[in-house]
């Protein structure tokens, strides 16, 4: 029988207790508070995309989702994005947090095995536990920053084995902000393609790209490939809960019955912000990524200076620090100084075991004003111990 862990062994994956003890620390603390753990930005959503309190909102809606949310979302998908969408081949999801834990759900099995291509989004690692899976992890977008020619190909196809269910990736990556090229994905897409296995791509980062194209891969793997989006990053739109879920047909009809089964539906209220959202189009997601790019380019070059930034992202929200030079094996005792001085930095370890000396710092969370503060609070921390 396959291996069902507890709920202990499920629980020591996540990093919960880490940032216990980072809060712990922070509750001394009496002055300004910069929340760089946060994966979220403090810009306002496009006009016209804030919830609104109407009546027709409180009635059940259409498990699959907003009729005309999933026409606009296929839409989008083939014109942008360049995979075949039709109503069929769409999910509205509780924000891409539920898509993933249903995309998941619907490809893998107890004692099967789900390749993380690291770093990766923290809760990815769970959610293949929590199906009695077992999570891969293999290095690979912090090796491309330092080897471009790396054979990603040789990279994730030593570490297939019977027992590989799935390959998960992310570009633009959450922490580090890699856009992995198009050379990477063919190679990922080839490995997945003759190995019979299913690719989870996390793509909720797709509009933030400073560097670089954003290509779905997805249209190189069409036949076993669930892509993740999302609202919450492109749109501002993250306390909204709303995302999608794009695949082939019959695996989309799987993922429906645990959507329909885990939340029945996604509040019409906020759909029809997320619709509105999508009407704004490129104007307020050139705008916000020109504001994104500015406060990269600050965050990166100041802790450049500190000598923790080895890698200037290409994408994302992100500056994934390597706190090596102030720490030995566990960045976490840097981490509870900062804490302890208002700076909130996200543990390296939630996105991979080896990157316990890492740290990831959301350069989008606070305003240009409060991000210059707290990169400036910061610095006093690090160079004074």
């Amino acid at each position: 029988m396959p291996h069902h862990p507890d709920i202990s062994s499920a629980a020591a994956a996540m990093p919960s207790s880490i940032f216990a003890r980072l809060v712990d620390r922070l509750t001394a603390h009496r002055g300004e508070v910069f929340p760089f753990h946060l994966g979220d930005t403090h810009l306002p959503p496009p006009d016209g995309a804030r919830l609104v309190d109407e009546r027709e909102s409180y009635p059940y809606h259409p498990p699959a989702g907003h009729p005309e949310l999933i026409d606009a979302l296929a839409d989008k998908l083939t014109r942008t994005n360049g995979l075949a969408a039709a109503a069929a081949n769409v999910q509205i999801t509780c924000g891409a947090t539920n898509a993933l834990a249903a995309a998941v759900r619907t490809v893998a099995d107890p004692g099967d095995e789900i390749i993380l291509l690291a770093p990766f989004w923290p809760l990815i690692r769970g959610q293949v536990i929590a199906v009695g899976a077992r999570p891969v992890e293999v290095p690979l977008s912090s090796r491309l920053y330092d080897v471009p020619d790396l054979d990603v190909r040789a990279a994730v196809r030593d570490h297939v084995t019977p027992r590989t269910a799935a390959i998960y990736v992310t570009t633009p990556n959450n922490p580090d902000g890699k856009v992995l090229p198009t050379a990477a994905l063919r190679a990922i897409a080839e490995v997945a393609r003759e190995a019979n296995l299913w690719i989870l791509s996390d793509e909720v980062y797709e509009h933030y790209l400073y560097e670089g194209t954003h290509l779905s891969i997805g249209t190189l793997h069409p036949e076993r490939t669930l892509t993740a989006f999302s609202f919450s990053k492109s749109y501002a739109q993250a306390g909204l809960r709303v995302g999608y879920l794009h695949g082939p047909a019959p695996a989309i009809a799987a993922v429906k019955k645990l959507v329909n089964h885990a939340i029945y539906s996604v509040p019409r209220a906020t759909q029809r912000a997320a619709l509105a959202a999508l009407a704004a189009g490129a104007p307020y997601l050139d705008a916000t990524r020109a504001e994104m790019r500015a406060a990269r380019d600050e965050a990166h070059a100041a802790l450049a200076r500190l000598g923790i930034a080895p890698h200037r992202p290409e994408g994302g929200s992100y500056v994934f620090v390597d706190l090596g030079r102030y720490c030995r094996d566990n960045a976490l005792e840097v981490l509870e100084r900062l804490a302890g001085a208002g700076v909130l930095l996200a543990p390296g370890d939630a996105f991979g075991r080896a990157f316990a000396r890492w740290a990831r710092f959301c350069y989008t969370a606070v305003s240009r004003a409060r991000l210059a503060a707290g990169l400036a609070r910061m610095e006093e921390v690090l160079t004074s111990g």
